[in-house]
């Protein structure tokens, strides 16, 4: 076959194909699979129980059937499952005020002078010692609690708000505190991405307002949203130390969710297949959920974790004006100062003698000094922090060696598309199961293999519950790395050094995330340890909760021991929290 152009000319010769064309599909070599069979084992650990418990809440007397979930007309469980649907719209609510929030200081970028510490401090504590400070600000005697005070003092009485029904807003607010940090955090990081030449061309088009919000800044935000509601979703489903320290003990069935009611129903010799029924569905609500969000994990066409060429200041985004600026510093300096309330609540009652504590509010001058600290650290409160950092820091390492190569695996591994997708819904799933799924069988197995209070055991517990959202993230981050750098790393040494350091830009915060969040999650856990552990261990939650349980007279100390067990997590915290956001948003980013 000849071919003229250009005065120029070609002659194709073909050749006759011969022989049987091969047929099936390429050979995939099985060394790269063996990265994730540390995962596999490691994810057993909650696997095998979850099993057990899902057998257990089908087995019934005359075989398998669904007899067990008749527990779901208990009102008492239906209560409970009303209470934890409430509890995941609570979830969502704290997503959209961050939402707001974020775009606030986005648009006034002066808040966030002050508003980013304020913020960040709330989420390294625990959850108990959040739940422990709003009990002090909301404590019903106007001599000891500070909204009950100044209500008093303004209408002259106050309500019950640790009493039915007001509860609620003691929880919520509680809640929020802990988490809205988090959430203004990552979506602000998400705004910051947005390119500057996008968000010139939507305002030049005419585009502002809600019209702008609609159009350009909520879909390119879907991402940092997946990655923000499921770990909100997580957090409200698993409620629980809340509202043990929160609410009244004669008050706590009106505030029950599913995972209190299950622990009750076990503690109180309950039918164990009524029991495993109802973890059954605790599971099966958060799960769906979680599928849901777990699309805003996936890759976007405008996701930019990778900076290739520096922004030009010249077509950033105009300042502000002086007025303007005054009023965003004015307006975070504001929400800074009463987001940074609970935590002065809580170190000013710390500094207060147990007994004036006890009769006296935080801003009393009488009975100051550390005789509450003196107070926490006779009931073992030192001895509990040597074994948490033991557990917490082994934790983090076994989550680490294991969960880096099994992202790897399934960002770049060469997994068929179908075997990736039910990787990452496993994995998903596990993210979300709640601790009452595999608390009972894996007690019960622990307790058997003679491990009962070992600190090994703890720590492979913590790891394996870790994991997935850690495969999660670093997967997200290994997957957003350019495919031509990654293809040049891999094919030869020539520009090897430079392309692996170009790509390591891209998931070194994303290791470093899930490192600081893991030892601060594990420092801070009271279910695990409450449901699981034995009493050798000794988890600094544990030794708090003890306090806790005698709130009215013993304040002073379990302030103290609350001041004691957040100074770790804060201080890692604000040391790293620019590195943890970009690490939550590499892969998500617009």
């Amino acid at each position: 076959m000849g071919l003229q152009t250009n005065g120029l000319s070609l002659e194709i010769v073909g050749r006759e194909i011969t022989g049987r064309p091969v047929q099936g599909k390429p050979r995939r070599p099985a060394g790269p699979y063996l990265l994730g069979l540390p995962a596999l084992l490691l994810s057993c650990v909650l696997l095998v129980p979850i099993g057990v418990t899902v057998v257990a809440a089908f087995r019934t007397r005359g075989g398998f059937g669904f007899g067990n979930f008749a527990v779901m007309s208990d009102p008492s469980a239906l209560h409970a499952v009303g209470n934890s649907l409430l509890w995941v719209m609570v979830a969502f609510g704290t997503v959209v005020v961050g939402f707001f929030l974020a775009l606030l200081s986005y648009r006034l970028p002066a808040v966030t002078t002050f508003l980013q510490p304020a913020l960040v401090i709330p989420f390294a504590v625990s959850v108990l010692v959040s739940g422990a400070t709003f009990r002090l600000i909301f404590d019903p005697t106007p001599e000891r609690g500070t909204i009950t005070a100044v209500w008093t003092r303004l209408f002259g009485t106050s309500p019950v708000w640790l009493g039915p029904g007001l509860f609620w807003l003691v929880l919520v607010s509680a809640f929020g505190w802990t988490w809205l940090g988090y959430v203004v955090s990552l979506f602000r990081a998400g705004l910051d991405a947005i390119p500057d030449d996008v968000s010139r061309t939507i305002t030049a088009e005419g585009v502002t307002g809600w019209r702008r919000l609609r159009a350009l800044e909520i879909p390119l935000l879907r991402p940092v949203t997946g990655v923000v509601t499921l770990t909100l979703v997580i957090a409200a489903v698993r409620v629980f130390d809340l509202v043990l320290i929160v609410v009244p003990g004669s008050m706590q069935r009106s505030a029950d969710v599913l995972g209190l009611n299950w622990w009750r129903a076990t503690t109180t010799g309950g039918d164990s297949g009524r029991t495993a029924a109802l973890g059954v569905v605790l599971f099966a609500i958060v799960a769906a959920v979680g599928l849901i969000g777990v699309r805003g994990l996936r890759r976007r066409r405008w996701a930019m974790p990778v900076t290739v060429v520096r922004p030009d200041p010249s077509v950033g985004r105009p300042k502000p004006g002086r007025v303007v600026r005054r009023f965003g510093w004015l307006i975070g300096l504001a929400v800074a100062l009463v987001w940074i309330f609970p935590a002065v609540v809580l170190v000013a009652t710390a500094l207060h003698s147990p007994r004036e504590a006890g009769l006296r509010g935080w801003w009393s001058l009488s009975g100051l000094g550390f005789s509450s600290f003196a107070a926490a650290a006779n009931v073992g409160l030192f001895r509990a922090l040597l074994s948490t950092l033991v557990i917490a820091a082994a934790a983090t390492a076994v989550l680490l060696v294991i969960a880096v190569p099994t992202a790897y695996l399934v960002a770049w591994g060469g997994l068929p598309t179908r075997l990736g997708r039910i990787a990452m819904g496993v994995f998903v799933v596990l993210a979300v199961t709640p601790v009452q799924m595999y608390a009972a069988p894996l007690r019960d197995a622990i307790d058997t293999a003679g491990l009962a209070g070992s600190r090994v055991a703890l720590a492979l517990v913590h790891a394996a519950a870790g994991l997935p959202f850690a495969v999660l993230l670093l997967r997200s981050a290994f997957a957003s790395a350019p495919p031509a750098l990654v293809s040049e790393a891999l094919q030869g040494p020539a520009r090897q050094s430079a392309v692996l350091a170009t790509v390591q830009r891209t998931y070194r915060p994303a290791l470093i995330a899930v490192a600081v969040l893991e030892f601060a999650l594990v420092w801070n856990d009271f279910i695990v340890g409450f449901l699981i552990s034995g009493p050798g261990t000794t988890p600094l939650s544990l030794v708090l909760w003890g306090e806790a349980r005698q709130f009215s007279t013993s304040s002073g100390p379990v302030a103290a021991a609350a001041v004691v067990a957040s100074v770790v997590p804060v201080v890692l915290m604000l040391s790293f929290w620019r590195t943890v956001v970009r690490g939550l948003t590499t892969g998500s980013r617009p």
